[in-house]
């Protein structure tokens, strides 16, 4: 069975993000995918550290003479009647900062007592199919890159991505991520920087150089947040951990999908819900690609991409409004001629509308089919998209 990996350095926000990790996938989410605890230990992390935030209170940083292992099984429940299968292993070697910088060169060599903390640390890594690597915004956008932890952090990614990767004998190098976590508090300079690579080559352009080719998101453990009486930021008592599927999109990205008979298939991407009987995602660009939405007019033509419910609700509007300002003012050769006009922005937002419900817009090819033509209109105009990125990009 597949293992992934989670490592991050000292301050990367490994134990709020492996805590709203394990909440968020105590339940099974839409495709009944859960994270099943492999020990008690893990089981207690999470509920200690949650309701440690709940309360309002941050969990406190790994002890240097601590080292927590943190172990779940990713399953699938496929039916009331079914046994869930087992996906692939999820885990996380909590280290000190000592140990980190100790495996990856920050001293030149490891204290005898954290010896075999480096070497647990090395074959972990060197086990894994997969690896996320957790970094934090703050101390590259708040503290900037000459800062003394801001080079460490720097320095330490790039061995542990450089170990993690390197081909081996017999071994194929494993799929690989960059997380960048507290995205919530940095949204505009995400923005503004044109996505979780750009703020990746401003701030740290060494690892940027190095792994541009890698999967790079930017996330959030904590969607809310309140000041305490002290005036410190902490976690709203209400606040969820929403922003985390992604990471297990990513996960579930390469992952073996059952077929009949028992065997199994690989998967290009996490099976999104249905609409109906006989829907079939189709391979889409990831939900932090590269490609950007164009500008101006040209918006109105393209079929990537998703659109709101209320994005689409204001284009009819503004078509509806169109259609009744040419009625008013030509003949109906010119309302004629502006409905021509319209064709192609109808059916672009009509595909997007259906991407935002992570639905093909090949359906509407059938769309003419009075049943199904209703059925698809009444989920354009009313039904919800999808929460965070899907197969057709990231939420509008």
């Amino acid at each position: 069975m597949k293992k992934v990996a989670i490592v991050g350095v000292e301050g990367s926000g490994k134990t709020v993000m492996l805590a709203g990790l394990g909440e968020l996938y105590s339940h099974s989410d839409e495709n009944g995918y859960f994270l099943g605890p492999k020990n008690y230990q893990t089981a207690s992390y999470v509920a200690e550290k949650i309701a440690r935030m709940r309360r309002g209170e941050w969990p406190m940083a790994t002890a240097d003479d601590v080292m927590q292992g943190l172990d779940w099984t990713l399953r699938q429940r496929r039916g009331d009647h079914e046994r869930p299968r087992d996906v692939c292993e999820v885990s996380c070697l909590d280290f000190a900062g000592e140990v980190y910088r100790a495996a990856f060169g920050i001293r030149q060599s490891a204290p005898p007592h954290l010896g075999d903390e480096v070497l647990k640390l090395k074959d972990y890594i060197r086990a894994a199919d997969g690896v996320i690597v957790l970094i934090n915004l703050r101390d590259v956008i708040v503290r900037g890159e000459h800062e003394p932890r801001v080079q460490e952090a720097m320095w330490i990614t790039n061995g542990i991505l450089s170990f993690a990767l390197e081909e081996r004998s017999g071994r194929k190098a494993p799929r690989a991520a960059i997380v960048l976590s507290q995205a919530d508090s940095y949204a505009d300079t995400i923005k503004a920087c044109g996505g979780p690579k750009g703020v990746l080559a401003k701030y740290l352009p060494h690892v940027a150089n190095n792994y541009y080719w890698l999967d790079i998101m930017a996330v959030s453990a904590v969607d809310k947040t309140v000041l305490d009486d002290n005036g410190n930021v902490v976690p709203a008592p209400d606040f969820q951990p929403t922003q985390l599927r992604m990471i297990m999109d990513w996960i579930l990205d390469d992952m073996p999908v059952p077929v009949r008979g028992g065997a199994s298939r690989p998967a290009a991407r996490r099976p999104p819900p249905a609409p109906g009987r006989g829907e079939r995602p189709s391979p889409q660009p990831h939900a932090e690609s590269d490609w950007q939405e164009p500008s101006g007019l040209a918006r109105f033509f393209t079929f990537r991409g998703r659109r709101s419910r209320g994005q689409y609700w204001r284009f009819i509007g503004f078509s509806l409004l169109g259609l009744i300002i040419a009625g008013a003012r030509w003949d109906d050769a010119g309302v004629g001629f502006f409905a021509l006009l319209m064709i192609w922005p109808i059916y672009s937002y009509a595909v997007r509308r259906l991407h935002d419900m992570n639905i093909s817009g090949i359906w509407l090819l059938v769309a003419w089919i009075p049943p199904i033509g209703l059925v698809l209109a009444l989920m354009m105009l009313f039904r919800g998209g999808t929460d965070g990125p899907n197969s057709y990009g990231p939420k509008p």
